[in-house]
């Protein structure tokens, strides 16, 4: 029998993910979670697709296998057998799958060694992964099955052409029967459980298992901000909801700062409504800032806006903010109401309602004693569920029973 994690066991992981880089959040979280359990004593290797990014290059065992992890990529029995080889060399006694997305390659990986995948996308419940129909409002509440090529042609969620269609179905379809052969299915958030279950998941074999963040003394804050000033962090999108902050704007009596942080597609946009905003707001944007610069970008602000229209799996820019003190507003999407507390630790606010989000928003930034109080408790709300030793000691543990013993198949 196999001690439990944390005390004594080292184990060989190999974790897959499509990029070896710093290209994004999953891999913000790969890089992070690999450097913290081999600070715990075990040896990590790592299976990627794209290429490394040059700093990474001779840290740790690393095996590249192109067109073996992406989404949509050619299920092809070449790059299945070398991810097979590649898992052999390294020889795991489990794999942790985290942007992972070929199902030929994750169902050779699961015969090779006990596997856990974390369904941090939502991938796995929708061949888009967004849940966001092109012909109607609102996000699709439905679990993943055959109407979903159906739905294909009738609300434009996939490609019209019934042959890619099928093929963008067929994968998500023959990812799903990769993951149910894992050892377990990590969730982000009871949101993404859910999905899954629904979707025909069986519920004993998913687990929640919440994302975290750092929380240092550098973070406490002991006064609100001076200036009323509204943050939001993340991938220029228009999923991201960041143009409805602009709509909340005008109804917002006293003069306000809205900064924005970040970059992507829809900057342009949003900076063309920066220009009209009006005159007695600002509106600032600016590129995305380094993680050890988070701390002063983050104590500029009295408030953080969440403002996803698509179901975030978690949003782990929330809880950074709060770990700095700062209540958020966000609209009730997704994975958001795991972390977000409505009046205790910030506002929920029904999905496009910008009225109820400009409410929300002017009373942190009026009353500076309610933002400090909300921050402060979304700051002990971190400090009960968030840590990083919250997530690492389950999934150190998870893996320990996946080396243990495989599920019966």
């Amino acid at each position: 029998m196999l001690p439990q994690a944390g005390a004594g066991l080292t184990m060989r992981i190999l974790v897959c993910n499509e990029h070896y880089a710093h290209t994004g959040g999953a891999e913000v979280y790969v890089l992070d979670v690999m450097a913290r359990l081999e600070a715990r004593g075990h040896e990590v290797g790592v299976l990627h697709d794209a290429p490394a990014a040059p700093e990474l290059e001779g840290r740790r065992p690393a095996f590249r296998v192109p067109g073996s992890m992406g989404f949509l990529h050619d299920p092809s029995p070449a790059a299945a057998e070398a991810a097979r080889r590649a898992a052999a060399a390294f020889a795991p006694d489990a794999i942790y799958l985290v942007q992972a997305m070929n199902p030929a390659v994750n169902l050779a990986l699961a015969g090779a060694a006990p596997c856990v995948q974390y369904a941090m996308g939502l991938r796995l419940t929708c061949p888009t992964g967004r849940r966001l129909p092109r012909t109607w409002e609102g996000v699709c509440t439905k679990p993943f099955d055959a109407h979903c090529l159906w739905k294909a042609h009738t609300q434009l969620c996939m490609p019209r052409r019934p042959d890619t269609a099928l093929k963008v179905w067929n994968d998500v379809r023959r990812n799903l029967k990769a993951a149910r052969l894992a050892q377990r299915i990590l969730a982000p958030s009871r949101y993404t459980r859910d999905l899954l279950v629904r979707g025909g998941t069986a519920p004993e074999l998913v687990e929640v298992l919440y994302l975290y963040t750092d929380l240092t003394p550098a973070m406490e804050r002991a006064r609100p901000a001076a200036e009323r000033r509204i943050l939001a962090l993340g991938r220029m999108e228009a999923e991201k909801g960041f143009q409805h902050l602009f709509e909340a704007l005008p109804l917002l009596d006293e003069p306000a700062v809205l900064e924005l942080v970040g970059d992507g597609p829809f900057r342009k946009e949003l900076e063309a409504m920066a220009r009209q905003a009006p005159a007695r707001h600002r509106a600032v944007i600016t590129p995305w800032a380094p993680r050890e610069r988070l701390t002063g970008v983050f104590s500029r602000a009295r408030v953080v806006a969440i403002p996803s229209t698509w179901p975030e799996p978690f949003g782990i820019v929330g809880i950074e903010a709060m770990a700095h003190g700062l209540p958020a507003v966000g609209f009730e999407v997704g994975g958001i109401a795991d972390w977000l507390s409505g009046g205790k630790t910030g506002a929920l606010v029904p999905r496009k309602d910008i009225p109820a989000l400009a409410r929300a928003l002017g009373a942190y930034l009026g009353d500076p004693d309610l933002a400090l109080r909300h921050g402060a408790a979304g700051r002990e709300e971190v400090r009960r569920r968030f840590l990083p030793g919250h997530h690492l000691d389950r999934l150190e543990a998870v893996l320990a029973e996946a080396a243990g013993a495989r599920r019966p198949r």
